[in-house]
This record gives structure tokens, C-alpha cells and sequence, in this order.
């Protein structure tokens, strides 16, 4: 697979993920429990799609790497909730 066809591959997973993710908790039951922790994953989901796409119209190295590692922070505090 080329570097420009595993891009696309990848953004369009992750877009797909955060659908999922979404309609995921929309689904939560409305207590006060899943409502903090439903706020909290959707913060930290959207964001990991938020800085890839980002990263991926970087305008320096150094900001890529900025937006990646955000990007890679964001999907390490979705995996806690």
C-alpha cells in the first residue's frame, strides 16, 4: 500500500471510529456517571481525528510532530474512559 493510500485508509477509519463513537454514547444511559464520562470520551475521541487532520496539514516538521503527539495523547485518555 502507497504512503497516500494508507492516509486516506487511516483518516477514513478514524472518521468511521468516531462515528461509532458517537452514536456509542449517545446510547450511554443518562446517569450522572456515564454523563462525565460520556463528555470526557467525546472530547478526548473527536480530538484524536481533530489532530491527525491537523498533523496531516502541518506546515513544519515540528508541527506535525506537535499535532501527532497531540493526536497520540488524545487516544491514550479515550482508552481510560
Amino acid at each position: 500500500m502507497e504512503n497516500k493510500e494508507f492516509k486516506n485508509e487511516f483518516k477514513k477509519r478514524l472518521y468511521n471510529w468516531v462515528l461509532k463513537l458517537i452514536e456509542f454514547i449517545d446510547k450511554l444511559s443518562r446517569d450522572s456517571v456515564s454523563n462525565v464520562l460520556g463528555k470526557q470520551l467525546l472530547g478526548s475521541g473527536t480530538s484524536i481525528l481533530a489532530n491527525y487532520i491537523e498533523a496531516n496539514s502541518a506546515s513544519s516538521k515540528k508541527d506535525f510532530i506537535n499535532f501527532f503527539t497531540h493526536f497520540l495523547k488524545s487516544a491514550n485518555e479515550s482508552k481510560i474512559c
